[in-house]
């Protein structure tokens, strides 16, 4: 991205760039979550048989994260409302941390749920965060690409967790000497690590309003703000209003047909991206008789395509803005297209028993997952007016409540071995999510369209 990108500056001052380090700092704590979130996911049958806990229980606390994580979205999107990004993150991100620490401590089923529990509370503020800052930090030009790049790095995230937790696991090679595997408890204590390191930089460095950042300059500002450029006196009474937090208006919110729409295919879409993270290293084990260490390697295959769709995906729904200044193109047209694709080439891949085909398959579907992601943030961006943590929040809710159920569903198929019907399962929902989609209005806000009817 350029500055010539951006909208035309009637300042000559060359802007600052703080905006691309608010998006550093974003797309950072995203991989930093998602590598602690599916820790667990590579090493589950090591777990399983440590603490002598079945498939079907394995599932549970794969869904436990999601049932508090879901059911914390729109507490978590009220308090970054009132506290503000930069107190909220860094509270969350060192709790999440905490958790991380203590999952290498448990020594039952009934503890490794409650850490479970606690996990999802804590990094269920994370996106209502975020969506909250690319408002105020970024132009509505860019907001589609700062959407993709953060998708992207929770894959990168995810994707760099399984390698890496597969080699650690498994053990390697560096210049002829052999590394020993760790045990699966001591690599939880390694990724409590960096969420804390994370919190402690963005802490000191970030600010919730560009106004207040000293690294921000006038140029930049008028930058960010493009047309909806204000006055000093017009700033000086939006915080004000800001101090005293406008109430969120639930009852236009939860009578909106275009939310609930928002929250379907966010509830399909997360259902099915969730079992990259949780069993699909077990499905490659079971299924196609793959070893605990290439499982984690190829675990990591359709997380690294998801990213590369999530990149693209935002970059395509900026450019189509751009060329068509419509948002039912860019945001409604780029996602009915992804998850039709996702939805066709996860169906091919239910009939190939070729491995390579099979996996190349399944990459590509996860690539069209990805493009469809952006498409998702940017329309709840869009929609959500001046409230865009509760309701971002509230779709959030929805897309893991999908999460939350998915993981127990598919553990009682594998209980029932019922191995590769999985993949039929997974088409279906992506299809789902596609109808969603069809059935949504892109255009103005949640608030301008109850106003309207």
């Amino acid at each position: 991205m350029t500055d010539q990108d951006e909208p035309k500056l009637i300042s000559e001052e060359t802007p600052t760039r703080a905006r691309f380090k608010v998006l550093t700092l974003l797309c950072l704590v995203a991989a930093v979550a998602y590598i602690s979130r599916n820790a667990i996911s590579v090493p589950a049958k090591l777990i399983q048989e440590e603490l002598d806990i079945s498939q079907t229980q394995m599932g549970w606390v794969m869904s436990a994260f999601f049932w508090s994580y879901a059911l914390s979205q729109i507490p978590s999107g009220w308090v970054a409302h009132v506290w503000g990004t930069r107190r909220s993150l860094t509270a969350f991100a060192v709790l999440w941390s905490i958790a991380t620490a203590l999952t290498g401590m448990v020594t039952g089923f009934g503890m490794l749920i409650g850490v479970r529990l606690i996990f999802g509370i804590s990094q269920a503020g994370i996106f209502p965060c975020c969506a909250s800052t690319i408002s105020r930090w970024l132009p509505h030009a860019r907001r589609g690409l700062a959407s993709g790049l953060l998708g992207s790095f929770m894959s990168i995230g995810s994707a760099f967790g399984a390698f890496s937790i597969g080699l650690l696991l498994a053990g390697f090679q560096i210049g002829g000497n052999q590394i020993p595997g760790m045990s699966w408890r001591t690599i939880m204590y390694l990724c409590a690590v960096p969420g804390v390191v994370w919190a402690i930089v963005f802490y000191y460095w970030f600010r919730d309003r560009p106004e207040k950042h000293r690294g921000v300059n006038a140029a930049e500002l008028e930058l960010i703000r493009g047309d909806e450029a204000l006055t000093p006196a017009e700033q000086t009474k939006g915080q004000e209003k800001e101090e005293h937090v406008e109430p969120t208006p639930w009852d236009q919110i939860l009578t909106s047909f275009s939310m609930w729409m928002i929250c379907g295919q966010q509830f399909f879409r997360a259902a099915g991206n969730i079992f990259y993270m949780t069993w699909f290293p077990v499905y490659l084990q079971e299924a196609r008789g793959i070893s605990l260490a290439s499982s984690g390697l190829l675990t990591s295959l359709p997380l690294l395509t998801f990213v590369v769709g999530n990149f693209l995906g935002g970059v395509v729904v900026d450019w189509v803005l751009k060329r068509t200044g419509s948002r039912r193109w860019s945001r409604q047209g780029v996602a009915i297209v992804a998850m039709l694709g996702c939805g066709l080439c996860t169906l091919c891949a239910y009939f190939v028993q070729e491995m390579t085909l099979a996996m190349t398959l399944i990459s590509v579907s996860m690539f069209f997952a990805g493009l469809g992601g952006a498409c998702g943030y940017t329309v709840t961006i869009d929609k959500g007016g001046q409230h865009v943590a509760p309701i971002f929040g509230m779709m959030n809710m929805t897309g893991n409540l999908g999460a939350a159920l998915l993981p127990v569903i598919v553990g009682v198929m594998f209980d029932a071995g019922w191995y590769e019907t999985v993949l039929i399962l997974m088409a279906g929902i992506y299809v789902s999510a596609a109808v969603c989609w069809m059935l949504l209005n892109p255009n103005g806000t949640v608030f301008e369209e109850k106003r309207s009817r």
